[in-house]
């Protein structure tokens, strides 16, 4: 069980495959409309060389003045982007057919193989789980769900798209205004899955983006377009309410239930976490209606 559990880890969650493949979608989509682009140009460079090598001929010239184009087959930027597509459509069939190739110094808890070692809260490592939640105002869940990767990036789409689930299942129809999350949740492939949401996601240390700090120089390619957004005022009056929201809504978890769970396996663990999460809700409703009467 714990041997298969390191080959089933060396191989990408359903979600981070499903983020690659889509990443390398778009990426064969863009390198297909620049090589047709790049062919056209050329197929219309010959063709009007043609054109004026018949009308030349007419006038009782041998060929059209200047040098001929180059065949399509030739053409350095033709090769070029076939050279590029190819790559493109590579990358995708990796991204489709992961290969699950264990690290020779990869380890799974015999007892609980699908607990995973986490970074401890005061160093070192734990024998756990992630779990990952969505606050919206007073710390009220939107979601809390199980993460099978200890890093964060790939937890981000997943747990936006199980927020917009929870929330058509309890009738809330508005639309969340901002989503707020810290720089363990930027990669170009979460931009661009999630393109069409009001999206704030820090491309550096919390310290330097909550103080404004321009971003540098050296920003990627992919996450320009992000870092633009959380210079601007609103971008930065919006991300600064991140903190407020959701630590201190993993603190009252902590503090209220501890930092231990007593089931073991993912979906064990899960239903216990949600369930922790229902009561931290309820609480929430309680103390407020509390407030309310006594108002």
């Amino acid at each position: 069980m714990a041997r298969d559990k390191l080959f089933e880890r060396a191989l990408p969650s359903a979600g981070e495959i499903r983020i690659k493949v889509e990443a390398a979608q778009r990426m064969v989509a863009r390198a297909e409309a620049r090589l047709a682009e790049v062919t056209a140009g050329q197929q219309q460079r010959l063709a009007d060389y043609a054109c004026r090598t018949l009308q030349d001929q007419a006038a009782g010239r041998r060929r059209a003045v200047g040098r001929p184009p180059v065949s399509i087959e030739a053409k350095t930027k033709v090769v070029a982007q076939e050279a590029r597509l190819a790559r493109a459509q590579a990358a995708l069939h990796r991204a489709r057919y992961p290969r699950p190739i264990p690290s020779a110094a990869a380890r799974a808890s015999l007892t609980d193989p699908a607990s995973r070692l986490m970074l401890g809260k005061h160093g070192g490592y734990v024998q756990g789980y992630n779990v990952q939640i969505a606050c919206a105002r007073n710390q009220v869940l939107l979601a809390i769900e199980l993460q099978d990767n200890p890093a964060d990036t790939t937890a981000l789409v997943p747990v936006i798209r199980r927020v917009q689930h929870n929330c058509a299942a309890a009738g809330l129809t508005g639309d969340v205004a901002a989503w707020l999350a810290d720089s363990g949740y930027a990669s170009t492939a979460n931009f661009a899955a999630l393109a069409d949401l009001p999206l704030l996601v820090s491309i550096t240390k919390e310290y330097e983006q909550t103080r404004a700090t321009p971003p540098g120089h050296n920003v990627p390619a992919g996450h320009r377009e992000m870092a633009a957004r959380l210079a601007s005022a609103e971008g930065r009056q919006l991300y600064a309410r991140r903190g407020a929201l959701v630590e201190p809504g993993f603190a009252q978890l902590f503090q209220r239930f501890g930092r231990r769970v007593h089931q073991r396996g993912t979906a064990a663990v899960d239903t216990e976490i949600k369930l922790l999460g229902a009561v931290h809700n309820l609480n929430k409703i309680f103390r407020h209606d509390a407030r309310q009467r006594t108002s």
